[in-house]
């Protein structure tokens, strides 16, 4: 069995896949795998198949799933006998760390659940996680990476919250500096404005899910350690 799978979705930002890729070459110390999920439909896939000609990793292009939360549970659920921790970060994420994956899978050997520092300006570090690690038989057990019902928004609430009950461990010292342009850390662009656009039905149904199925996955997390 392989160690750590990173799993991250991407549309039309094929120089941030390369800018990821290179930051993972010069950072990471361990057994770790890059997974990029990509829309058939892109208009700039070309792009992204002629970096795939320089990676050692994987890509894996699917029709119509467009949306962060359908693509991790895809490329997640598919791997989850083959990786002992599988996690995820936006394309729009640095790892900055030298050794960071085997900090993370360090810290996946005490909890469940684990992340490092995004460099986020405008809130406490450690209060969200807009990247996250676990244990893959805690998704073998769920069945999913993050609750179907939501698209982009709000899984990280989630995580927080699976992490809360059953274990979880932030590395205050773990850089991995989220580029997210309400920072003022890169443009913005159309991924930026859709997200935007899904959170009032992403936040419908978050409190949903809290009302109806986050116990039940708890639980299930729980009876898995």
């Amino acid at each position: 069995m392989n160690d750590l799978l990173l799993v991250v979705p991407s549309r039309g930002r094929p120089a941030s896949i390369a800018r990821l890729r290179e930051a993972m070459a010069a950072t990471c110390r361990g057994d770790t795998t890059l997974l990029v999920g990509l829309d058939d439909d892109d208009p700039q896939l070309p792009e992204y198949l002629d970096l795939k000609s320089t990676w050692k990793d994987m890509v894996q292009i699917e029709p119509g799933l467009h949306q962060v939360v359908a693509w991790i549970n895809v490329l997640a659920m598919a791997n989850v006998k083959g990786f002992r921790y599988i996690g995820h970060m936006g394309d729009d994420n640095v790892p900055a760390t030298i050794g960071w994956d085997v900090a993370i899978m360090n810290a996946l050997e005490k909890t469940p659940f684990a992340f490092g520092n995004d460099l986020y300006p405008y809130r406490p570090a450690g209060e969200l996680c807009c990247h996250v690690f676990c244990r893959s038989k805690v998704l073998a057990a769920l069945g999913y990476f993050g609750p179907p019902s939501l698209r982009h928004s709000y899984v990280d609430d989630v995580w927080m919250r699976w992490g809360g009950a059953a274990g979880i461990t932030f590395l205050r010292d773990v850089i991995i500096e989220h580029l997210h342009h309400t920072a003022g850390k890169s443009p913005a662009d159309q991924n930026y404005a859709a997200s935007a656009g899904l959170m009032g039905e992403d936040a419908a149904a978050f409190s949903a899910y809290c009302a109806t199925g986050l116990e039940a996955d708890i639980t299930k997390i729980r009876n898995c350690l």
